[in-house]
């Protein structure tokens, strides 16, 4: 009966060593310090083409044909977002913690780019209405970049003030702050989109399309007589 006491003292040793050393190879704790978040935002003119005629705009669409809807124009856009970390970080046995030292973020609006019809003269009065309509999209492309810019700015402050990437390597903590980062800010993109969307489906009503059927009347004359003669 001496005996047992004795094992039992033997076997909390052991498991105070063995917790002693799970600790030693613990994650550090992150360093503390403020991030800070930079955004820049690129938005270049959009380029105005005719490198395509009718036809092959309304193929740029993937609408069914009709031969009631000819696409006069066309109007695109792709935006980037671009970002780069800077960390503090802390190593030991266990692992490395890294947070946020810095955060620069860019959203780049790409290939903006505005096609008319080749069959429209340019400088016509028709040119002048099918880009006046086309401007409209590229102004709400415009305004929900620097919405998209405002809305991802504020949360990336949030998401950085309390990030920390941990991992077995440096490399790995800071993969998982860029994971973090891209889903802090995907809704501010998503946001984004859906409300380009709506904007252009409000701007391209039947009765906008109606209207630019109707103007410049000469040229609409010339423009159906295109028609007639690619369909003899």
């Amino acid at each position: 009966m001496a005996l047992i006491p004795g094992r039992v003292r033997l076997a909390a040793a052991l498991l105070a060593v063995a917790a002693g050393a799970a600790r030693a190879e613990e994650v550090p704790p992150c360093p503390a310090g403020a991030p800070e978040i930079r955004m820049t935002v690129t938005d270049p003119e959009p380029v105005i083409s005719r490198a395509l005629g009718i036809d092959a705009l309304h193929g740029e669409t993937g609408l069914p044909r009709s031969p009631l809807l000819h696409h006069l124009a066309l109007t695109t856009s792709r935006v980037e977002w671009r970002s780069e970390i800077d960390t503090r970080y802390r190593s030991g046995t266990g692992g490395v913690c890294a947070r946020p030292a810095r955060v620069a973020l860019a959203l780049v609006q790409n290939e903006h780019l505005v096609r008319i019809a080749g069959e429209i003269p340019r400088g016509g009065c028709l040119w002048r209405e099918v880009l006046a309509h086309e401007r409209r999209h590229v102004a709400v492309n415009r305004r929900t970049l620097r919405a998209a810019a405002a809305q991802a700015r504020a949360a990336a402050t949030g998401w950085a003030v309390r990030a920390e990437g941990r991992g077995a390597t440096l490399d790995e903590a800071m993969a998982g702050l860029q994971e973090g980062l891209r889903h802090a800010i995907e809704p501010a993109l998503a946001a984004m989109r859906d409300a380009r969307e709506q904007a252009h489906a409000r701007i391209d009503s039947q009765a906008e399309y109606e209207r630019l059927g109707e103007v410049c009347p000469a040229d609409q004359r010339r423009l159906r007589e295109v028609f007639r003669a690619a369909v003899r």
